[in-house]
Order: C-alpha cells, then structure tokens, then sequence
C-alpha cells in the first residue's frame, strides 16, 4: 500500500510499505527515476530512504494538492517489481585485517569467531543497497549475517580513514572519506569512493548489490592503500 503525506511546506513522503525487503530499493529508485522523467520542471530534490521517497518540488511552479494528486495518479499507474533481476553488482576489495579493521580483534572476541570465519560471513554474500546517506558514495548496505552484527559503538570516533568497512546493527558500509563515525570498523578497501572522481557521483543507486572480496595485506599496500 501506497501513501503520500505533507512532509513540508514544499515536500511530500511517499511510503511505499511499512516494512523492509529486497525488491523495495529498486521500486523506490524506478519511481523516483519515473517522477525525474514526468515531473523534470517541477521536482528539485528526491531522497530516497528504506520505505520511504522524499520527494522536494518547486512551490511557486505547483501547490500541494495538484502536486500530490498527480503524483499519485502516477504511483496507482506504475508498475512494481517483486524481484531486483535488474540490479547492477558493484564488487568492492578489503583487507581485512587488525591494522584495518580498528574494532576486528575485539568482534572476533564477542562472536567467537577466528578472522578466517569472520572474513568468509562478510564477503560471502551480496549486499543490498537500501539507502543513501550523507554522501552520494555512503551507501546503506544489508543485511548483515547475524552472526557478526553488532550495535554502534557508544563513543564514536573523531576520525575514521577513508575506505574504511564498517558494520552497524544490521547494516554495513564503506566511508568514502576521512569522516568521525560510530560504525564497527573491521576493514579497508583501496577503491578511491570519494567525490574527487565524478564518475562516483552515481557509482551506488538504491536496489543495486554490492559484494566484498578480501584481498592480502601485500595486495593492500601494492594497490597503493597505508596503513
């Protein structure tokens, strides 16, 4: 079920359910794509979360109640998906490793694994792109195996180095900078995700998937990564 409610003097909320799962990133990105392509004169801004499209239009060109209608005239019109076939797969390298991954040693320790279990949990599978975060490249990835879940840290801390592989609760991701956070950190990736490359400007979309592959700590240091 579909809802659309005020979320501002020029912004409406468009939940598209009430829970998570697999195929909603890809319907939330082609509807939002869908809004960019019939809406391209009235749409300022769209941020898209794990249920939910928020959507920022221009006030002076159309008032709430036009907007709103004719969006929803377009979302009992759009066809969605209950697969996420169409997905592109993003591949990602990370040395895992206590150097890298600040809070490894103390993980291994709570969930009773060795680094060679932990590692294979983690880059065993394909993560799901559920959101965006504060960067166009800080991609909200899940799930994570419940086996090594874990909740933020209490303190987090001042500076994280860019590249770094992160878990929090349920979810994992990739700082794309140098940045203060309170995610687990269990490794880094040398793969240069910061804005300073315009071609990263669209490397995640919502509904995309994203795999890690671990790489040695010699394969770390010659691809150019410091420890």
């Amino acid at each position: 079920m579909h809802k659309i409610i005020l979320a501002g003097e020029d912004s409406i909320l468009i939940y598209f359910g009430s829970k998570i799962n697999s195929a909603l990133p890809k319907n939330i990105a082609n509807f939002a794509n869908t809004l960019k392509v019939e809406f391209s004169q009235l749409i300022i801004n769209l941020t898209p979360s794990y249920t939910s499209l928020l959507v920022h239009y221009d006030l002076s060109k159309v008032n709430y109640l036009t907007f709103s209608a004719e969006v929803q005239n377009l979302l009992t019109n759009f066809e969605f998906s209950n697969t996420t076939e169409d997905s592109n797969l993003i591949c990602i390298p990370v040395y895992y490793g206590f150097e890298s991954g600040l809070d490894l040693e103390r993980l291994l320790a709570e969930k009773n694994l060795n680094l060679d279990e932990f590692i294979e949990i983690h880059s065993d599978q394909e993560y799901l792109v559920y959101a965006i975060g504060f960067s166009p490249v800080f991609a909200f990835l899940g799930e994570v195996d419940m086996r090594i879940q874990a909740p933020r840290l209490a303190t987090p801390r001042i500076k994280i180095p860019a590249g770094s592989v992160g878990i929090a609760d349920s979810q994992t991701a990739v700082y794309p900078t140098d940045s203060s956070g309170g995610w687990n950190i269990i490794g880094r990736t040398v793969q240069d995700l910061s804005l300073k490359n315009p071609d990263n400007l669209n490397k995640f979309k919502t509904g995309d998937q994203v795999k890690f592959y671990p790489i040695t700590r010699e394969e770390f240091i010659e691809y150019g990564g410091q420890l």
